[in-house]
C-alpha cells in the first residue's frame, strides 16, 4: 500500500471515530462502550470504540497471528476490524544546539548552529483484527469472573480493592443517604455500614475511582467527575462479575451536549486508564491473596506443642505492646531471680 494510501485510511477511521465519540454519549450507547471496555479494558478507548463500531457483539478480539498461535484460525471470508497500531520509526531531526548557560550556540555568521539525529518516534497505522466468532479451531479457556460463585470470592475482591486503594478505607454509619464518599482532606475512604456485598464493593470501587483520578484537585466540573468515577465503576464491576443492570446513565447526553471532541476524548480516556489500572491491580491482589491462602491450607499442621508455644509468642507479644510497663516488671523479676 502506498503511503497516499495510508494516509487516506487513517483519516477515514480517525473521521469515523469523531462522529462515533458524539454518537457514544447517548444512555444507551455509553453503557453498550462500558461494557465492551470491560471486555477489553488493555485497549485504548479509541480502539475500544472503534471494535464496538464495527462489530458490536466482539467478545475477544486479536490479530491473525495470535490467533494462529492458540491454534485457531479466521474464516475464509471474513472482514478484519479496523484498529490504530503503534509502530516505531526513526526519523531524522534537526536539532538546535545549545551553550551551558542555555544560549543558542551560533556559528561566525551568527546562525543557529544546528546537527542532524536519527530519533525514534510513535506513529500510527491501521492494523485488523478479528474476533474468537471468526474463528475456528481449538477452544480458548473460559474466563470466569471473580464474583460469581462463593462468598469468599467478595471478601477476597474488598480486601484486594482496600489494598490498592490511595486511601484507607473505614465503615461509618452514614446518614444523608448516600453509600460512601471519598474524603481528600483526611485521606480516607468512608463506607456505610448494612450494605450487601456487591454494594460494599460497586461503592468502594466508584470512591477509589475518584481518588485515583484526583477528583477533588483536577479542578474538574463535578459532573464530569461523577461520569467518570461511575463508570470506571461499571467497567471493573462488569469485569469481576458483578450485576451492572441498575446502573444509569440518562443524564450522560445532557451533561456531554456541546462539548468539543478533544473534551469527550480526554473522558473516555481518562475513563479507561482508570478502569485498565485498577482491573490489572485487583486482578493480581486477589491472585495472590488466594494464591497464600492454597499455600497455608497445604502447609504442614503444627503438633500440639508447637501450637501451644506460638500461641504463648502471640500473647507475648500482644502483652508488651498493650501493657509495656507490666511486661517490664516481669522482665525485672526475671532478671533478680536469675542474679
Amino acid at each position: 500500500m502506498e503511503a497516499d494510501e495510508r494516509k487516506a485510511q487513517k483519516d477515514e477511521l480517525m473521521k469515523k471515530l469523531e462522529s462515533g465519540i458524539q454518537v457514544t454519549f447517548t444512555s444507551e450507547h455509553f453503557q453498550k462502550y462500558l461494557r465492551m471496555a470491560s471486555l477489553f479494558h488493555g485497549y485504548s478507548f479509541r480502539n475500544t470504540l472503534l471494535i464496538l463500531m464495527q462489530k458490536p457483539d466482539a467478545s475477544q478480539v486479536a490479530g491473525f497471528g495470535v490467533w494462529k498461535k492458540l491454534n485457531r484460525h479466521v474464516l475464509r471470508g471474513e472482514k478484519g476490524i479496523e484498529i490504530f497500531a503503534p509502530v516505531t520509526v526513526k526519523a531524522k531531526v534537526e536539532t538546535t544546539q545549545h551553550n551551558e548557560d542555555g544560549t543558542i550556540k551560533v556559528d561566525g555568521q551568527g546562525n543557529p548552529v544546528t546537527t542532524i539525529e536519527t530519533k525514534p518516534l510513535l506513529r500510527f497505522k491501521v492494523t485488523h483484527v478479528f474476533d474468537v466468532s471468526q474463528t475456528n479451531g481449538e477452544p480458548l479457556p473460559e474466563i470466569c469472573p471473580l464474583l460469581q460463585g462463593s462468598v469468599d470470592n467478595y471478601a477476597d475482591v474488598f480486601q484486594a480493592l482496600k489494598e490498592v486503594s490511595p486511601f484507607p478505607v473505614v465503615f461509618e454509619h452514614l446518614h444523608d443517604g448516600s453509600h460512601g464518599y471519598c474524603d481528600f482532606s483526611n485521606e480516607k475512604i468512608a463506607l456505610d455500614y448494612g450494605m450487601s456485598d456487591a454494594q460494599t464493593i460497586k461503592t468502594l470501587i466508584h470512591e477509589i475511582g475518584h481518588a485515583t483520578l484526583q477528583h477533588a484537585v483536577s479542578g474538574k466540573p463535578r459532573k464530569q467527575a461523577e461520569v467518570e468515577a461511575e463508570a470506571t465503576a461499571f467497567i471493573v464491576a462488569d469485569h469481576l462479575g458483578l450485576d451492572t443492570s441498575e446502573y444509569s446513565f440518562d443524564y450522560i447526553a445532557a451533561w456531554a451536549t456541546g462539548m468539543d471532541f478533544e473534551k469527550l476524548s480526554e473522558v473516555l480516556a481518562n475513563i479507561q486508564a482508570n478502569a485498565h489500572q485498577l482491573i490489572s491491580e485487583v486482578d493480581s491482589t486477589v491472585e495472590e491473596i488466594q494464591k497464600s491462602r492454597e499455600q497455608e491450607k497445604s502447609a504442614q499442621p503444627l503438633s500440639l506443642d508447637q501450637q501451644l508455644h506460638t500461641a504463648q509468642q502471640k500473647a507475648q507479644a500482644v502483652n508488651a505492646e498493650r501493657f509495656p510497663k507490666i511486661q517490664e516488671v516481669k522482665e525485672n523479676e526475671k532478671n533478680v531471680l536469675q542474679g
